[in-house]
Formats: C-alpha cells, sequence, structure tokens
C-alpha cells in the first residue's frame, strides 16, 4: 500500500511539474507578437490586428513592419487610422495573376504594411490600429506574418522564426494566422 501511494504522489507531482514548465515556456516564448483573429475562412477578407510586446525597459516601440507571405500572396490590405500610428502599405508585382478584393484578377499582392509612431508606453503589449486584408488564400491552411519591431532607442527584435509542429516554440516566433476552408 505504502508503495502504491509513493507512486502515485510521484506521478502526481511528475504531472504538476511538467504542466508548469510548459505553461511557463508555453507563456514566454509564444506571446511576443499575437494577431487576432487567430483563425479566419480561405477566400475571405478579414480585419486583423497585431499586438507586439513592448520588450525594451528603457524605450518604446516607435516602428512595425508586417511582412506578408509571398508564397500565398494576399491582394489588399487596408488599415484603419490610428491616433499614434501612421500605416503605409507597400505591394510587391506578382508573375501570376490572383484574384483581387473586387474579384478580378490582379497582378498585385501586398508585401507588407509599415507601421510608425507609436505609443509612449515603454512596458506590455499594444494594438495596432486594425488592418482588413484579403482575399486570404485557398491553398494553405496558415499564413506566417514575420514582423520587425523598431525600439525608440533603435534596438530592433525579429519575430521571423517559424514554429514546426512537434519541436519547442521558437525564441522569435512569428504570428500565424490559421486559414480554414468554409
Amino acid at each position: 500500500m505504502r508503495h502504491r501511494f509513493r507512486s502515485s504522489r510521484r506521478l502526481v507531482c511528475g504531472v504538476a511539474l511538467a504542466t508548469t514548465v510548459f505553461a511557463v515556456a508555453a507563456n514566454t516564448a509564444g506571446a511576443h507578437v499575437d494577431i487576432e483573429p487567430t483563425r479566419a475562412k480561405a477566400g475571405s477578407t478579414t480585419a486583423i490586428v497585431v499586438s507586439p510586446l513592448n520588450e525594451e525597459d528603457d524605450a518604446g516601440t516607435t516602428k512595425v513592419e508586417v511582412l506578408f507571405p509571398s508564397a500565398y500572396p494576399i491582394a489588399s490590405a487596408q488599415v484603419q487610422d490610428g491616433d499614434d500610428w501612421q500605416a503605409e502599405v507597400s505591394t510587391r508585382t506578382l508573375r501570376k495573376a490572383i484574384k483581387g478584393s473586387d474579384g478580378k484578377k490582379t497582378r498585385t499582392a501586398v508585401a507588407k504594411i509599415t507601421w510608425s509612431g507609436g505609443p509612449s508606453a515603454t512596458e506590455g503589449s499594444f494594438a495596432l490600429p486594425a488592418a482588413t486584408i484579403g482575399p486570404l488564400p485557398t491553398n494553405t491552411k496558415q499564413l506566417v506574418f514575420k514582423v520587425v519591431q523598431t525600439y525608440a532607442n533603435g534596438h530592433v527584435d525579429r519575430w521571423i522564426q517559424k514554429s514546426v509542429p512537434g519541436t519547442p516554440e521558437p525564441e522569435f516566433a512569428a504570428p500565424v494566422l490559421r486559414v480554414v476552408r468554409p
């Protein structure tokens, strides 16, 4: 009886320790830049909000660049106005035409959105003005948006690492928008 109690106690302690380690690792690894919503329908136009975490103790974020995935082009992006942020949408020319937001074919896709200006706060996460993007590609299950975050002190964080299923979350993970079938 005593042996079974010790084994059960070890199991409970092991599970508790593993749960704690996993929770801490998840909180420290993956929440540097969030994207909302986390899921959107393939072929749809959707509003996204990118929320970086300001990680500098002595400087606020002054610029955020969100690079769109080149392998899965998105035809358009319209950014809402924000009090503290000015946005610029940069485009690129495609070799092969894609469906635009108006339903017509286009050879132009969004390359990146650059927000500049920024809040005066130096800690915590903040939301950039929403961007309506689309139509979302129908030939992928996810879109990885690389993010380059610049601080007032000149420091740059590059959230550009792709997460790989079955491996630990990378230190500088890029936010992911899951694309689901309608």
